[in-house]
């Protein structure tokens, strides 16, 4: 706990604010999925994210995401892929990034997985290519989606 402290306190002005927003990004977020209907916050995903501020984010893209996995790692909270994706997302979003929503599914132990991961101009970004590349994509229509999403819920 204390090493993680000194790391954040260690970051610029501008890292630890955006260490903090993706922070309480990150508990808003688990709690719209943990605690309300499917239908509400799936609602949400693709419709909060077309807004752009006309304001440049003051990290690199690299950067940016760097703090954002920072941020889940020390979350309260059980941050998995789809709540890392949706926030990343969201926020980057606003700076002006295009960002795709990925879904992948993969077969385990006769059980079916699913994970999310996002890329801009065709690069992954917020994943290592040895874990994306074990899912096999899926070409989702909207109502796919649906169900992709509640699995990762």
């Amino acid at each position: 706990m204390l090493k993680s402290f000194s790391k954040y306190r260690a970051l610029a002005p501008d890292q630890r604010r955006w260490f903090r927003r993706c922070w309480w990004q990150f508990a808003l977020w688990h709690i719209r999925i943990q605690y309300f209907p499917y239908h509400w916050w799936k609602a949400r995903i693709f419709s909060e994210f077309n807004i752009e501020s006309g304001h440049s984010l003051p990290l690199s893209l690299s950067e940016a995401i760097r703090l954002s996995e920072m941020a889940a790692r020390h979350h309260i909270f059980p941050i998995n892929c789809l709540r890392r994706c949706v926030v990343q997302q969201q926020l980057l979003t606003q700076y002006g990034y295009d960002l795709a929503l990925h879904f992948g599914v993969a077969k385990q132990d006769a059980r079916l997985k699913a994970h999310c991961w996002l890329t801009h101009k065709g690069q992954l970004i917020n994943d290592g290519p040895e874990v994306v590349n074990t899912y096999t994509e899926l070409k989702l229509a909207t109502e796919q989606s649906q169900h992709i999403l509640a699995s990762l819920r």
